[in-house]
């Protein structure tokens, strides 16, 4: 068994419900009602209807169900077609140090497998909080985006070992559930390039299907290769180049900030470093009037930008997909509408003339200062020359300690209520927010499933 194996099944076996403190489980029911908000908002979308058409019946055996219809499926099934919802609005929540990690993608595959054994709500707070750190820790000082691949494994990696929490696996076959779930599912970042499709909502909904797989297969015996990191053919050598990394789990709990406070949960359904842009274009909006704008200056950070700027499809995005990756579109449907939102997105608002107008007008710059600041600030400074001749500035940062400082259990509310309201009752969603409020004293997961169901009085 390799360093890094050791020390993610250390922490994934021997971390206590005890140990999380209130803030942590303040942050981690804030993420969840986040979670369940924006996937029950993407019910409709066509991955989402696409992943339900595959997800077939089961009539006896392990079973979980699927977000607003409550229809039964396998567990693996399950955390495909409710990690669709959660991902495709692109509106959950991200933690974006050396990689880019979707933590809340692996949520369904843990909420699964608690269901399907009929476990409890400290059991599943309890798994959410090592899925978080799992994930949130490797992609603090693993950098797979920038050689080329995807965030498929990571999920499988986080919700494997959750999963195998839940299930009471044993170290030995926790070690097989992380070699099941990284080596068949290596994926590569061409779904994050050019013209984005649908996979680029599905990715993460596959890692959360694999880990379930793969805490199930341990379970019942299976094997995996060992050295699944440090091995001859393993991560580091065929992914990075042959540099290795220390994943900083920890071991010690007391006065310990957890991953689920850590990261931004999202206001707009654009991407993680698009949302710091689009509140300064808020900002901006209320200091001109967008008719007056000449030209625009947007100055943002190299790393997250340099590789997209010169891309035609950013400049004019045919695709939701690419569109909610786009800095001048994301930034100027902000400034004309004064906000981004999921039906923006499903109207095809991106591809307006007005707003492909303003994008024509805009520079974009990616200064030392802003790279410097990064990834633990985010930084957006946009400069509007008008046509009189003035030039008026706005600028927004954002810090990881911002991002920590806050549970974001109010902005999970907001969101429920705006995302839902056309499609959950007022006293469905007191209902859902009772629910994972007290979810520590929840005896069964169950009826959280059944406060999702689409239609409730």
């Amino acid at each position: 068994m390799d360093i890094t194996t050791q020390a993610l099944i250390a922490f994934a076996s021997h971390l206590r419900f005890e140990d999380l403190n209130a803030k942590a489980l303040e942050a981690a029911k804030a993420r969840i009602l986040s979670t369940i908000a924006v996937s029950l908002a993407a019910y409709e979308l066509e991955p989402v209807r696409i992943a339900r058409k595959l997800a077939q019946p089961v009539a006896s055996g392990p079973s979980a169900r699927i977000f607003g219809s409550l229809a039964n499926t396998t567990p693996d099934m399950a955390a495909f077609v409710n990690s669709a919802m959660v991902r495709n609005l692109d509106m959950s929540d991200s933690y974006v140090i050396s990689a880019v990690s979707h933590p809340a993608d692996a949520l369904p595959a843990i909420l699964a497998v608690a269901e399907a054994e009929n476990l409890s709500g400290r059991d599943f707070l309890l798994a959410l909080a090592i899925i978080y750190e799992v994930q949130c820790r490797f992609v603090e000082v693993v950098p797979y985006n920038h050689h080329g691949w995807d965030q498929t494994p990571v999920v499988a990696l986080g919700a494997a070992l959750g999963c195998a929490r839940l299930l009471g696996l044993p170290p030995g076959k926790m070690a097989h559930a992380i070699s099941l779930a990284l080596v068949p599912n290596i994926a590569l970042n061409q779904t994050r390039t050019g013209t984005l499709s649908m996979w680029k909502g599905m990715a993460g909904p596959q890692g959360a299907r694999a880990g379930v797989n793969a805490a199930c297969m341990a379970r019942e015996g299976m094997t995996g290769p060992d050295g699944v990191f440090e091995g001859k053919y393993g991560f580091w050598n065929q992914l990075m180049d042959g540099k290795t990394f220390t994943v900083p789990m920890p071991t010690q709990f007391a006065d310990h900030t957890f991953a689920v406070q850590q990261t931004m949960i999202k206001s707009f359904p654009t991407r993680f470093n698009c949302q710091v842009p689009v509140f300064t274009a808020q900002k901006l909006r209320t200091m001109i009037k967008v008719t007056d704008i000449a030209s625009l200056k947007i100055e943002s950070i190299r790393q997250a930008f340099a590789r997209w700027m010169d891309l035609p499809e950013i400049w004019k995005p045919e695709t939701r997909e690419t569109a909610d990756h786009s800095l001048p579109c994301t930034v100027a449907m902000a400034l004309i509408d004064g906000t981004i939102t999921p039906k923006m997105m499903d109207t095809g608002r991106f591809k307006d003339g007005d707003v492909l107008a303003l994008m024509q007008k805009c520079k974009l710059e990616m200064p030392d200062e802003f790279a410097d600041l990064a990834p633990e600030t985010r930084c957006c400074r946009i400069t509007a020359t008008l046509k009189n001749g003035n030039t008026v500035v706005a600028e927004q940062r954002r810090s990881l300690a911002d991002d920590a400082a806050d549970t974001g259990w109010e902005q999970a509310l907001v969101k429920l209520a705006g995302l839902t309201s056309d499609v959950l009752s007022a006293s469905a969603r007191a209902q859902l927010v009772t629910l994972v409020a007290n979810l520590e004293n929840q005896k069964s997961i169950a009826p959280l499933l059944d406060a999702t169901r689409l239609g409730a009085p």
